[in-house]
């Protein structure tokens, strides 16, 4: 018989599973893990009913079109990045074209290594989220705890995330991140760039990765309370319990 069994401990480590493996996604794709200094003026498309512009028919409506200026600052990322080309205005884009085969030149070793835990650390973690959920019916799979498997699987994508966390400022030195940041720019040392919010995702998401690994042992408690194993001899096949 299938018991789903939800307890306040395994709510909270689903939940923040959950954030991790969106953090981790977000750190990935971003072009936001160095922010370069020198601002760029752009304009930007807006429509209002009101204002002054360029009047377009679209769809039989007259809309008033202007251009607003807006700062945008140049930045890298794992594969990405974001700058001003000259026919594109202001362009966010990957650099990897030919993926792990990319020039090193164009495309650091350091930053395919941090690609590649990164994407681990995505992986294993993703899957420990369904787990998360397989745990409210079953607690147990060839005799191991479920909990501590999955415990142990998001210990591992955090550390893999340190990793990508370290190798990826190895490759600060580089000609594209000189041209970035400065020609002082140097491994761990981003000269006049400053460090950016989906290096920071990396960071929390890491964190969170360690914090979940240790709620599981909370969240296999919790499911082997006496209130639990009451209810379910009371033959409730859903138990929730704070």
């Amino acid at each position: 018989m299938c018991y789903i069994i939800i307890t306040g401990g395994s709510l909270v480590w689903f939940v923040l599973s959950l954030i991790a493996d969106m953090l981790i996604a977000s750190a990935i794709v971003t072009p936001k893990w160095l922010i370069g200094p020198n601002p760029t003026l752009v304009s930007v498309g807006s429509s209002a009913s009101l204002q002054t512009g360029i009047q377009q028919e679209v769809q039989n409506d007259t809309q008033l079109v202007s251009l607003v200026p807006t700062v945008r600052y140049p930045s890298v990322g794992i594969y990405t990045r974001c700058k001003v080309m000259r026919n594109y205005g202001y362009h966010c884009g990957p650099f990897d074209l030919d993926g792990f085969a990319t020039d090193n030149n164009v495309y650091p070793v350091a930053w395919k290594a941090t690609m590649f835990f990164m994407s681990l650390g995505f992986a294993v973690h993703s899957i420990t989220v369904a787990f998360t959920l397989i745990t409210c019916c079953r607690q147990s799979a060839f005799g191991k705890s479920i909990h501590n498997m999955t415990g142990c699987a998001q210990v591992v994508s955090a550390i893999s995330i340190m990793l990508a966390l370290f190798l990826h400022p190895l490759a600060w030195g580089v000609p594209r991140v000189q041209l970035l940041c400065g020609a002082d720019a140097e491994p761990f040392y981003p000269a006049g760039c400053s460090i950016g919010i989906s290096f920071y995702c990396a960071v929390a998401a890491a964190v969170l990765c360690f914090i979940c690994a240790g709620i599981s042992l909370k969240a296999e408690s919790s499911n082997m309370r006496t209130r639990v194993k009451r209810r379910v001899e009371e033959g409730n096949r859903l138990v929730c319990i704070p």
